[in-house]
């Protein structure tokens, strides 16, 4: 099997191990770089999971220079996984069949999960597949933390999968039915493998499970109890031989030991009863977990069957000093570096926002590639393009050169209308003047007319009132007597100023000198402004009052509004 570089992070509830793999020129998988960092695996700690790992990654990450693609596991108390059978039906219909049975299994909201699933095998006209399902926040958590320290994640896997992969490439040979027992921290899996099918159990029994029951029985803390079941359990102690802390590591063993039993026992029951298998002809042991000493011997005792621990390295090439004292934590990590069988499906835990890029990534150099092909089917267009716009450029500069005379001299007109529009209201300015003056004559001629013809009438004040700024009316052009019509070049537009006349005066009332002015004079009155109206330089009357207090005389008081159209 030909290998390419392969860098495996494996994240387990109580270690971070990091691994880069290769293969040689016989196609032997070579295990280049080891890093194995342990953490606290107290239950208790389950939210800051997260973060230790990142900062352990970091670590290690940065001390060994690691980078590029890497694989990554997940412990087996963070997946969930179920094993159902569904009809057989044709690949277009899987996905949506497997959506629905997702969605019956997995007790939360797909969308707080990520899922997937693979199928173990086909019986006839059923398949029985593998779903796999962590929490989102989980499986997020641990990527950004590979992708804070430049690491590209490609694919993450349960553990149990990975120390499938691991088991079928060190023990081709097996061919009967075999159980692993991969103990760790958290949890233990316990993986059926028969032929090309498996199945998974996890059961919340491992390692803490030794360190919570010594905890117990000597009252100190999950940490300080967890160093002296590592020390006692790896003959590293110094206590002595009848001490209490040996004695209830001792004690912790045997019982975890004697569940393990009877949980093994149970799940070969039940799995020989649902799926049909054989009695399983071995039994095989890893995880952190499996180095305790009397556990292989005394489950082998117990179960009938042939115990030995797993070698996760017995078929890959290593000379890292050492190393073969942590061969019992290394299943999952070759398993992550080992590719599924070919042509099959295999889970893959990664979050879709991550899987797009990743995708995207993959995609790049068939993007790139098809662009240089368009820009080169393209080259022949670009450059007649660029012979026809020099061509144009030509042109357009031999035009522009030809009618840089004309916009002078339309610039030259254009300053010599300026100056003809100046003239024209000088002009027009000067006529208003004129027609203004001889209005006032003609106004005040034709004033003089109306009063004489009303009779014993005079006036004794004549008020102009100039108009506001606001006060404009438009104006409709005229001669000296106001009859010349305007023209189209006329300021016939032009908004000229509402003039207002106040007219004071009196009027005798010859047939009643001694009394009241009678109502004939108040008609007279009324006749001469109705006469006003009349004018062709008047436009209205406005604010007529009256005063007959005096005896035979009618004071009167009103507005003329000047017709903007003949001013004065």
């Amino acid at each position: 099997m030909s290998l390419p570089r392969v860098l495996a992070v494996d994240c387990g509830a109580g270690h971070v191990a990091c691994g880069l793999f290769s293969s040689d020129k016989s196609g032997r998988i070579q295990l280049e770089k080891l890093t194995f960092e342990a953490i606290n695996p107290d239950a208790s700690l389950d939210a800051e999971w997260n973060s230790v790992v990142s900062q352990t990654l970091s670590d290690a990450i940065k001390r060994e220079q690691l980078s590029g693609e890497c694989s990554l596991g997940l412990p087996g108390h963070h997946i969930l996984g179920k094993f159902i059978k569904i009809p057989a039906v044709e690949a277009s219909k899987l996905d949506k069949i497997v959506q629905f049975e997702a969605q019956q299994n997995i007790p939360y909201a797909l969308n707080e999960v990520v899922w997937d699933y693979q199928v173990i095998s086909e019986q006839g006209l059923d398949l029985e597949l593998m779903l796999a399902a962590a929490k989102k926040e989980v499986v997020q958590g641990a990527c950004d933390a590979l992708s804070d320290n430049r690491l590209t994640v490609s694919s993450v896997l349960p553990s149990s999968i990975a120390v499938t992969r691991c088991f079928r490439y060190n023990y081709p040979e097996i061919t009967g039915g075999v159980i692993i027992a991969d103990v760790g921290a958290r949890s233990t899996n316990l993986i059926f493998i028969d032929a090309e099918r498996f199945f998974v159990r996890t059961i919340p029994l491992a390692g803490n499970s030794i360190t919570q029951a010594i905890a117990e029985e000597l009252k100190h803390d999950f940490a300080h109890c967890e160093t002296i079941k590592i020390q006692v359990l790896n003959g590293q102690s110094e206590l002595p031989t009848a001490s209490p802390a040996r004695a209830a590591v001792q004690n912790a063993v045997n019982t975890f030991i004697g569940k393990l039993h009877l949980e093994l026992t149970r799940s070969i029951v039940n799995h020989r009863r649902q799926s049909g298998a054989e009695q399983p002809v071995a039994l095989y042991l890893t995880g952190g977990s499996a180095t305790i000493e009397e556990l292989s011997h005394k489950l082998g005792e117990k179960l009938k069957l042939p115990v030995e621990r797993l070698d996760a390295l017995k078929n890959i090439g290593c000379t890292i000093p050492d190393v073969a004292k942590q061969t019992s934590l290394l299943a999952g990590l070759v398993g992550l570096a080992l590719p599924a069988t070919k042509g099959q499906k295999s889970v893959n835990l990664i979050p879709p926002a991550i899987a797009e890029r990743l995708t995207f990534k993959k995609r790049q150099p068939l993007l790139i590639g098809a662009a240089v092909l368009v820009a080169l089917s393209l080259l022949p267009l670009a450059v007649q393009s660029s012979r026809a716009v020099t061509a144009a450029n030509q042109k357009l500069k031999s035009i522009n050169e030809a009618i840089t005379p004309l916009q002078n001299l339309q610039s030259e007109i254009k300053n010599k209308l300026v100056s003809l529009e100046e003239v024209k209201t000088e002009i027009l300015s000067i006529q208003s003047l004129a027609e203004s003056k001889n209005n006032w004559i003609n106004f005040l001629s034709d004033l003089q007319a109306r009063l004489v013809k009303v009779e014993d009438v005079w006036l004794e004040s004549l008020q102009v009132i100039r108009p506001s700024a606001s006060e404009t009316a438009p104006a409709s052009g005229g001669g000296l007597l106001g009859n010349t019509p305007t023209t189209s070049d006329d300021t016939a537009t032009a908004a000229k100023p509402v003039l207002r006349l106040q007219l004071t005066g009196r009027l005798i009332d010859r047939k009643n000198p001694v009394s009241r002015v009678s109502p004939d004079s108040y008609e007279r009155i009324k006749t001469l402004l109705a006469s006003f109206v009349d004018s062709q330089f008047i436009s209205a009357v406005e604010r007529e009052s009256f005063d007959a207090t005096t005896p035979g005389i009618l004071k009167f008081d009103f507005i003329l509004v000047i017709d903007p159209a003949r001013p004065l």
